[in-house]
């Protein structure tokens, strides 16, 4: 059982965690994960955060659905999970820490080229989503890094910020899914795990949807901007925590 401090201090981080998510669409691991290690065991803080997440997704496309790209996105669900197997068998063959390094030092690269405003639009999207979704599902099963592929992918089209988080969170839940699945399977999503999840729940739909609002007063650029920021802080997070100091 979580004491008071405990928990308190576990609002705090799933609030402002869910803020960041509400507002750009993705970054609510980025920054729940390394917080909450510090008050909580890592077995507990991976499907705590898998099952708040799916929470924050389902609330953002309860209110972007009309934004989800159905036709395209469906694509990359699909090779999303016939790569996660793929990612499985990598990280039997591939050393795991050169594997995490050569992804956040990719993801650094393009996401300044970003930031620089260089750019290369692909005009046939319906062939780029099944590549774009085999390289999530392959990250996701390796290194549990399923969202920079897509996030640059539709960063790079310059999306429009509804459509990003749409296609984002509506992608997200299939893979929030899964994962949980296999938790529940292994037994890493027990009912101690569960019921921390119940307690953050308010406050991570409070904080999605508080995110949500905010992101009405931000116009395309600044959107852009806070997209390329969370992608490099993610890509060095990556490198960092793959380094054994």
């Amino acid at each position: 059982m979580l004491t008071i401090m405990t928990m308190v201090y576990g609002w705090l981080i799933v609030l402002i965690a869910s803020v960041a998510q509400g507002l750009t669409g993705f970054g609510f691991a980025l920054i729940a994960v390394p917080l909450l290690s510090l008050a909580l065991p890592f077995n507990q803080i991976v499907p705590i955060v898998v099952g708040l997440s799916l929470v924050s997704n389902l609330v953002m496309i309860w209110r972007l659905y009309k934004h989800v790209e159905l036709k395209k996105i469906w694509l990359l669900i699909v090779f999303g999970f016939i790569g996660i197997p793929i990612g499985g068998y990598l990280l039997l063959v591939l050393d795991a820490i050169i594997l995490k390094i050569s992804v956040g030092l990719l993801i650094f690269g393009f996401a300044i080229l970003l930031l620089r405003k260089v750019t290369f639009p692909i005009r046939n999207e319906y062939l780029a989503y099944p590549t774009v979704g085999l390289l999530s599902g392959i990250l996701n099963g390796s290194i549990s890094a399923s969202g920079p592929p897509l996030v640059l992918f539709l960063a790079n089209q310059g999306k429009d910020q509804q459509v990003f988080k749409a296609n984002l969170a509506f992608y997200s839940i299939f893979l929030n899914l899964s994962t949980l699945g296999i938790f529940y399977f292994n037994g890493t999503l027990d009912r101690a795990v569960a019921s921390i999840i119940v307690q953050l729940l308010v406050i991570m739909i409070a904080g999605t949807g508080i995110g949500m609002a905010m992101a009405r007063w931000i116009d395309q650029q600044m959107f852009r901007k806070l997209v390329i920021y969370l992608l490099i802080a993610s890509s060095v997070s990556m490198i960092l925590g793959a380094i054994p100091f």
